[in-house]
């Protein structure tokens, strides 16, 4: 059994003592509690009017109250994550919904509520809310958004929930990739495209790049290089993998609102050019298509730097990345011998295993990557040489500012 300590964390050790817990409830004396609840006033506010100044607005705290589980895998853009009920709790008030009562799951929710009371004081004070507008979501709009918003009024704050919740936005983003029409907000957006081979550093210009202009970094938005390997930049940088094509197209709405948002916004975003599939996620059409249609500027590298950026890419400083490129080359054995031939599979092998980087990298590059990997057959605007970094970003300025005029 579990001591009056457990009792009060609600720490159950097995679904047995959920439900001997929960069983204790008095079901009838808590139905006027859901009853007052579903009566409960909460201000409301729609989707597009939070997001219209998200970046922009200083004075906005928007919350997500669902579990840490969720805000990790996709967030409305600029929310700060305060779970309502965590993700070991959401878990066992579901349990008890779906094989007990909904009565008692209410109440059970309740409880892991009330016991967060001091820490979202300190929360809402830490965030300045008190010189703040305050919004809320959760998955639909629902309970867990409703009970928070009455939590923060009890502490003497305002706020309004967003209707629909995450789902609303969700379905924003839909709306703004699949409108086709001449005055849909993508296709107002003018974009440049980055081509070249791999390692001449595109993804290095757009981050330099993010700080005078707009980008929309695809990679960045699944984290991943788009390869056979391209997980693994991220992988050994401890970023969370994206779960899902929703969670991509929200990840890149999020980076064109900032952009849209953005001081320097004068009509144009950067981006690198891609294949449909940037991992296992497909570019929407209504932007991709906006890609094959942009003006591109090819860039170009020596093989030496190419070499250099690809190892600080995928080995990382310290070969963090050897184990992981080793278990790819593993995997895809039969695929790398019909691609390569068994003797140069055999020698990137034993390049791994002996922590040659430099080998392994060079001969990737030029048997494999050169020759699967091609530039886009669209005439360049631009050709530049990206060995001196500075020189390369200042070009492509230059050239956008003169599109821009």
């Amino acid at each position: 059994m579990f001591s009056i300590f457990d009792l009060i964390m609600k720490i159950f050790n097995s679904d047995r003592e959920l439900f001997l817990y929960v069983r204790n409830y008095d079901l009838e004396t808590i139905q006027p509690t859901i009853n007052s609840f579903n009566y409960y006033h909460v201000d409301k506010i729609n989707i597009k009017e939070v997001l219209t100044n998200i970046y922009r607005d200083d004075s906005i705290l928007l919350i997500d109250a669902r579990s840490e589980k969720e805000h990790k895998e996709s967030s409305i853009p600029n929310s700060h994550n305060f779970p309502i009920l965590k993700n070991e709790e959401r878990h066992n008030v579901g349990l008890v919904y779906r094989k007990y009562s909904a009565i008692a799951a209410f109440q059970l929710a309740v409880e892991y509520a009330n016991e967060k009371y001091e820490n979202l004081k300190n929360f809402l004070e830490n965030n300045l809310a008190h010189k703040k507008k305050i919004y809320i979501y959760c998955w639909r709009g629902g309970g867990r958004s409703k009970y928070l918003a009455k939590m923060i009024n009890e502490l003497s704050y305002e706020c309004k929930t967003i209707i629909g919740g995450f789902k609303s936005y969700r379905n924003f983003v839909n709306n703004f990739f699949s409108d086709k029409s001449s005055e849909s907000e993508l296709n107002k957006i003018k974009l440049i495209e980055l081509s070249g081979m791999t390692g001449v550093g595109k993804t290095l210009i757009l981050n330099h790049l993010k700080n005078y202009i707009p980008v929309i970094d695809l990679e960045e938005a699944a984290h991943h290089y788009s390869s056979l390997f391209g997980s693994i930049p991220y992988l050994i940088r401890n970023f969370e993998p994206v779960k899902s094509q929703a969670s991509f197209e929200n990840n890149i709405y999020s980076q064109i609102l900032k952009g849209l948002q953005s001081k320097y916004y004068n009509g144009f975003f950067v981006i690198e050019s891609e294949s449909k599939k940037v991992g296992d996620f497909f570019i929407p059409e209504a932007l991709y298509k906006k890609i094959e249609s942009a003006p591109t500027i090819q860039i170009e590298s020596s093989n030496e730097k190419r070499i250099e950026r690809i190892i600080a890419d995928y080995f990382g400083d310290d070969l963090r990345g050897l184990p992981y490129l080793k278990n790819v080359l593993i995997g895809k054995e039969k695929f790398f011998k019909r691609e390569l031939s068994n003797k140069i599979y055999q020698q990137l092998l034993e390049f791994l295993e002996s922590g040659n980087a430099k080998e392994f990298t060079e001969i990737l590059l030029t048997k494999y990557y050169d020759r699967k990997y091609r530039v886009k057959p669209k005439k360049p605007a631009l050709t530049l040489n990206s060995d001196n970094l500075n020189e390369c970003i200042q070009s492509i300025l230059n050239y956008i500012e003169k599109m821009g005029k």
